[in-house]
């Protein structure tokens, strides 16, 4: 009991003699640690400075052996090379000097004669003469078929004119204007215009639509929804039906064959053979015709009656007993040509053409 009393008591410097204790064997500790880093470094570095010289001496000793391979190599290439030069400069000198004494007997006789030389320049200037012809009647021909081509383009694009502008052609009727009745004969293209037959066109050309933003919003919706189908929906007529009632080749009509006074023409005529055929010129009256005047209806006592329903179509209906022959009499000028185009054109027709 007593002991433990002594330290309690001296417990504090007790304490503080074992913090002592804990740091002096710390310091140790380390210090010892960094003596063992410092040796193993050193050994360290001393096992790997000898592994890295053994590795550079065998590379340089691998690296000598091959440069030496190669250089021979190369020795043997660049001997073979100056051997083969040696050889080909040999057999050139010896070629040059078969050549130079072949080329001075060949001049000596063949070249530096005169007779010779004479009649080679003789043949050479009738030979020149003759390809200068044949090239000058070349020229010539080719002068005239590019002059050739050149007309038949003029023509083909006369014809190609005359073409789009076919409805410019004359008829016995109206004359157009390259046959005005001013001049002496018809111009060139109003003969054209007459031998050209109008052709139906093959393509159409459409014109670029200006896209607005209305135009690119739809754009963008199109993308989105699933694409229609290839045929609309609905009564509508086949492309081709419609593209050949539109450009269908003109087919003159009565109308416009003959003239539009042709009817008034020729009453006049029966007029003048009726007038020197007949004896005198009273008016010829029957005898139920009487001298008074026929009273107007407006001014009748008679009141005004409407006519039926049967009345109304005996009126409009034609009186076969009137006719003078088994069939009713055609004029030459229709009363509404329309009608005789219903249900053929779905575009109002000019009226200066009209279906037969």
């Amino acid at each position: 009991m007593a002991a433990f009393l002594e330290l309690r008591r001296n417990a504090d410097q007790i304490l503080v003699e074992l913090e002592h204790l804990a740091k002096e064997a710390e310091y140790v500790r380390e210090y010892e640690n960094r003596a063992s880093v410092i040796v193993q470094s050193a050994w360290r570095g001393y096992v790997a400075r000898s592994h890295i010289k053994y590795l550079n001496r065998c590379a340089t000793l691998i690296q000598t052996r091959w440069r030496i391979y190669k250089a021979q190599q190369l020795f043997r290439q660049k001997l073979k090379e100056h051997v083969l030069q040696l050889r080909l400069k040999y057999y050139d000198d010896n070629a040059v000097k078969i050549q130079k004494i072949w080329r001075g007997f060949y001049v000596r006789k063949y070249v530096l004669d005169f007779y010779s030389r004479k009649r080679y320049l003789t043949g050479l200037e009738q030979k020149n003469e003759q390809i200068r012809t044949q090239l000058r009647e070349y020229r010539e021909y080719l002068d005239q078929k590019q002059l050739e081509q050149q007309r038949q383009a003029n023509i083909a694009k006369l014809e190609e004119e005359a073409k789009r502008t076919h409805y410019l052609v004359s008829t016995k009727v109206v004359p157009g204007i390259y046959n005005s009745k001013y001049l002496e004969a018809p111009k060139e293209m109003e003969i054209i215009l007459r031998t050209t037959k109008f052709e139906l066109p093959t393509t159409t050309t459409t014109m670029k639509p200006i896209k607005s933003k209305k135009d690119q919003d739809i754009a963008t919706l199109t993308k989105i929804l699933p694409p229609l189908k290839s045929k609309p929906q609905g009564p509508f007529r086949a492309p081709e039906d419609v593209r050949y009632q539109r450009y269908r080749p003109l087919k003159p009509s009565l109308r416009c064959e003959t003239d539009y006074f042709a009817t008034e023409k020729m009453r006049e005529e029966l007029k003048l053979q009726e007038w020197v055929d007949r004896i005198h010129d009273d008016t010829f009256k029957s005898g139920l015709c009487h001298d008074k005047s026929y009273p107007r209806m407006l001014i009748g006592e008679e009141p005004y009656i409407e006519p039926t329903k049967l009345q109304q179509v005996a009126l409009r209906q034609p009186n076969k007993k009137q006719w003078a022959t088994d069939k009713d009499f055609r004029t030459l000028v229709h009363g509404v040509p329309e009608f005789d185009k219903f249900e053929m054109t779905y575009v109002e027709p000019h009226y200066y053409y009209s279906s037969s």
